[in-house]
């Protein structure tokens, strides 16, 4: 208990300095940069560097066969389009904030950071939000009038790589990618803090999971992974609304065509 309540008034006075010291804007941008490479750009970097740094780990651990691995070639591509979708993002963000001016806020920066029990509500609440829309989100690009459009472009990577967690259509990045982690708690007035705390989870959760590697078993990269190697199974995040709706199985489209 002690300890919690040190790191909740050591993370108090920090943020204290950093509301005395910067304008709001310059808070949220330096968040929102932060986000990116913290939860995504350095672990997803990481997750590849093993297969040059510890090649025999690599090896071991691969979801998938080696001769199913993309080249270097194809990987520097991946890494070149994910790195421009973040900052195409992150400029969106940054024209917003300038027109609204430096001295406003558009996310919740209130000077009292909320109690470990708000943020961990907060925690949870995005974790379901996001799992239900990111399902429907993703069940929608897998429609035939839409996946040869626009989701196409991210199963280029039928065996993923940390990087490919977002090598996508601009549209898909933002209705897919970037609205389900951060629409819900921003409508439900969620601290910056809380905000950013979830946020960089996601992100590392994402690239977690398209890394290929089985090691970590959560969460879980081998069930996203079938996805990229069959497409029409585990369509969401965290299994939940794939268990409802029955798709957590490959070849239960065929089983349903059958009972039809």
């Amino acid at each position: 208990m002690n300890l919690h309540l040190n790191l909740h008034s050591q993370m108090q006075a920090a943020w204290d300095h950093v509301l005395a010291t910067y304008q709001p804007g310059t808070i949220e941008m330096a968040g929102v940069m932060g986000m990116q490479i913290i939860g995504f750009v350095i672990p997803a970097t990481i997750y590849m560097l093993i297969d040059v740094v510890f090649p025999k780990f690599s090896q071991r651990h691969k979801i998938q066969t080696a001769r199913r691995q993309p080249t270097r070639a194809q990987i520097a591509h991946c890494v070149k389009v994910t790195l421009f979708n973040h900052v195409w993002i992150v400029a969106v963000h940054a024209a917003l904030t300038y027109a609204a001016g430096f001295d406003k806020a558009m996310l919740n920066l209130d000077p009292t950071i909320p109690g470990w029990q708000t943020i961990v509500t907060d925690f949870i609440f995005g974790l379901l939000a996001r799992e239900i829309s990111f399902y429907y989100v993703h069940r929608a690009l897998h429609h035939p009038s839409i996946y040869a459009h626009i989701h196409k472009m991210h199963h280029k990577y039928i065996t993923p790589v940390a990087f490919a967690a977002e090598y996508a259509h601009p549209i898909e990045h933002l209705l897919a990618n970037v609205l389900p982690i951060t629409l819900p708690l921003y409508l439900k007035g969620a601290h910056f803090v809380s905000i950013m705390i979830f946020t960089v989870f996601e992100l590392w959760e994402a690239a977690a999971d398209h890394s290929g590697y089985d090691f970590l078993k959560l969460p879980p990269a081998e069930m996203h992974d079938l996805h990229h190697e069959k497409f029409r199974v585990n369509y969401g995040t965290i299994g939940l609304m794939d268990w409802i709706h029955g798709t957590d199985v490959v070849g239960w489209d065929r089983a349903k065509a059958k009972n039809a």
